[in-house]
């Protein structure tokens, strides 16, 4: 005999009213001897029986007087043991402690994700504002390097505008040559594939120039530039180069000197008591457009 059985069939208020067989009782008596919860729902039924007895046996003796209303609370705490009260508001104290722990426990889980959140959103804000200065002053060093780059091409410009003869294919020339195009070079680091500059001077000029930004802060006397094709073989060398304002070399050659391919300039530079450092390397694609 178990609980599920007993409470199914309602054998403590038959065995408190003497319902149940002998078997039945001596079964359910041996059940609750060792189970305090029969045990105790037992005497609460007993007591709940004793209440209704003494409760009729007094209602008669009671429905004449006037105290009929004063009667009533001491009635229901006959009917309702106070055990059963404190038990009651126990239990509702239990249940409000719990919902209080839940709801406290959720606020706190919730001011820690604010916190959080405001957290994220500030080091977003932050990296937003980096962003914001460092594109800043990516476009400024731009903007100041394009300033540069034209002030450089305006006094190559009119540097070879005043070379009206040279020495060789460089600066070469019966009379200056106005407008002709020039090329500004890019040094390719070590351990890099270069990226050849491509220089392609219309058919209609006869020259051209060459812009060779020096980034080798040393001071060197004087620098030699040499130009290599793609085989390896020199093509034309000359020193006594000094770099501009801008610390950047130039030289002009004719159009016809160069044939089309790829090709190497090397630049060194000059130091006590003679010899020749590299400096760097600036490869170009040459091509003549029609």
């Amino acid at each position: 005999m178990n609980h599920d059985y007993i409470n199914q069939f309602n054998l403590i208020d038959q065995y408190v009213l003497g319902k149940l067989t002998v078997d039945e009782a001596e079964e359910f008596e041996d059940h609750f001897i060792d189970c305090p919860a029969c045990v105790e729902q037992l005497n609460a039924t007993r007591s709940f029986i004793q209440d209704l007895k003494v409760l009729a046996v007094q209602e008669p003796l009671l429905l004449g007087s006037k105290s009929v209303r004063l009667t009533r609370p001491w009635r229901l705490r006959q009917l309702v043991p106070t055990r059963i009260w404190v038990a009651i508001a126990f239990s509702c104290i239990v249940v409000a402690g719990v919902f209080t722990f839940f709801a406290f426990r959720r606020t706190s889980r919730l001011e820690a994700e604010l916190r959080q959140a405001k957290g994220e959103a500030s080091i977003i804000r932050q990296q937003y504002e980096r962003g914001v200065e460092t594109a800043a002053e990516s476009e400024r060093r731009h903007q100041e390097a394009r300033q540069q780059l034209a002030q450089r091409v305006d006094e190559l410009e009119k540097k070879l505008k005043d070379d009206v003869r040279g020495q060789s294919p460089v600066h070469g020339s019966d009379a200056s040559e106005v407008n002709f195009p020039i090329y500004s070079l890019v040094s390719v680091a070590r351990g890099q594939v270069p990226a050849p500059t491509d220089v392609a001077p219309p058919a209609s000029s006869p020259r051209f120039a060459i812009s060779i930004p020096v980034e080798d802060k040393k001071d060197f006397s004087v620098y030699r530039v040499t130009i290599v094709d793609n085989r390896g073989a020199t093509v034309w060398k000359q020193s006594g180069f000094r770099p501009d304002a801008y610390h950047a070399l130039s030289l002009s050659l004719n159009s016809d000197f160069l044939t089309p391919g790829t090709y190497d300039l090397r630049v060194e530079g000059l130091t006590p008591p003679n010899q020749w450092n590299t400096v760097g390397s600036y490869p170009f694609r040459f091509a003549r457009r029609r």
